[in-house]
């Protein structure tokens, strides 16, 4: 959280990615009756500049700015519903009941704004990646992680933003993966599913600090096919969050690159997937142009570039050929970190390993990418840790080191 001057109050929305003043935001009120009142009244009155904010009926409040943040036309009959009636000034009153209100919300999407935000800010990771990389499985593997497991090693704890993230993480993810033992089904596009514009909005809180320090994981749950062109992100409007993310976990399965797929021996293999150099460079070329970065200057976002599936890169080679594309014995990565603090020595071992393996792997044009970022790290994860049968897990979740990647972006944000 940066502030322009002595009064504005900067924050970047989790929802919309939107850099607003919290000088500057909407409220909503929590009297039962106001939306309808505001409703009738501006009906009743042929209120012109308040018909944009009713139905066409006159029953109900529309929302407008929540209606477009989900690709609904704000005129049409699909247009958002206000459940509670909208102050769209900084008054701290509502026009209808003129008691004080509270709740804040984002002035461009409408989504609640934390109590607090002025002190905690907020520090947003995205978690993005080529088609059938495994983005799914990993933001539900780590979010089970991060809540049973990290947050407490690091004496915090994880909660959900709102009950919205809490039944859609439920009934999405940890259900079908966790206790039906299944894949999750492949991610829609931005552009047909309204589910996909919505994260899952997370704060961690960690108290063993003088001062407890809050982090905001936004995670979005992108289709692969929508980073396939700088213009297509802009175009699905998803270019906001990546050039505002305080981080991003770039994810690259191993089994999709071609040196790799050619050599290795493994039972449902894919084909071969789209370069991953190309997908970096659209996300490169998005923040660039967003934040006016010139070609030669690095981007200052940290990225944490993460082999998925590298639970497959651990086997026995059965051959030469396929020993060219496995883990040693030796591999830093079989070295447990240490928990509770930042394992730099162990992550640098891994980012050195990894970075060489890249190179010789995916070629040197890749490496020279992610070196374009001022801050950058490699990792392996595998968010399942084993290969599954057709769409069923028999063996249930093993996730290994998942949790990584963001123990060094929060380390970038001051986490010891």
């Amino acid at each position: 959280m940066a502030r322009k001057d002595k009064n504005a109050i900067e924050y970047v929305c989790p929802y919309c990615f939107s850099r607003i003043d919290l000088n500057d935001v909407h409220y909503v009120c929590t009297g039962p009756t106001c939306a309808k009142s505001f409703a009738s009244a501006a009906f009743s009155m042929k209120n012109v500049d308040a018909k944009k904010y009713i139905s066409r009926d006159g029953l109900s409040e529309i929302d407008p700015e929540k209606s477009r943040f989900y690709g609904k036309d704000p005129e049409g009959p699909d247009a958002v519903v206000a459940k509670q009636h909208i102050i769209r000034n900084s008054s701290g009153l509502c026009d209808i009941c003129k008691r004080p209100v509270y709740t804040r919300v984002c002035p461009i999407c409408h989504n609640n704004i934390p109590p607090g935000a002025e002190e905690d800010g907020n520090n947003i990771f995205v978690i993005l990646g080529p088609k059938g990389v495994g983005k799914s499985h990993y933001i539900a593997v780590l979010i089970n992680q991060l809540k049973n497991y990290v947050s407490s090693e690091f004496d915090g704890v994880l909660h959900a933003a709102n009950d919205s993230t809490t039944l859609r993480y439920r009934d999405m993810y940890y259900r079908r993966l966790f206790e039906e033992k299944r894949k999750l089904l492949p991610t829609k596009s931005f552009d047909i599913s309204n589910e996909s514009r919505e994260p899952l909005i997370y704060y961690l809180r960690l108290f063993d600090e003088e001062r407890p320090k809050v982090y905001t994981f936004a995670f979005f749950d992108t289709a692969g096919e929508d980073l396939t062109s700088s213009g297509k992100i802009s175009s699905l409007s998803m270019d906001a969050f990546i050039t505002n993310a305080a981080g991003i976990v770039y994810l690259v399965d191993p089994l999709q690159v071609k040196y790799i797929n050619n050599r290795i021996n493994v039972e449902n293999k894919p084909s071969v997937g789209p370069d991953v150099s190309d997908i970096l460079n659209n996300i490169c070329q998005t923040i660039r142009g967003n934040k006016k970065i010139r070609s030669k200057d690095k981007i200052d976002i940290p990225l944490a570039v993460c082999l998925t599936k590298c639970d497959v890169l651990m086997k026995n080679a059965e051959n030469d050929e396929e020993d060219k594309v496995l883990f040693g014995k030796n591999a830093s990565v079989f070295i447990p970190r240490e928990h509770g603090k930042y394992d730099e020595e162990n992550f640098l071992q891994i980012d050195a390993e990894l970075s060489e393996y890249l190179r010789r792997t995916v070629g040197d044009n890749f490496i020279q990418m992610v070196n374009g970022f001022k801050e950058h790290c490699f990792f392996a994860v595998s968010a399942l840790g084993c290969n599954p049968v057709g769409s069923s897990l028999p063996r249930g979740v093993s996730p290994m080191r998942v949790e990584d990647p963001f123990i060094w972006l929060l380390n970038r944000e001051g986490l010891r």
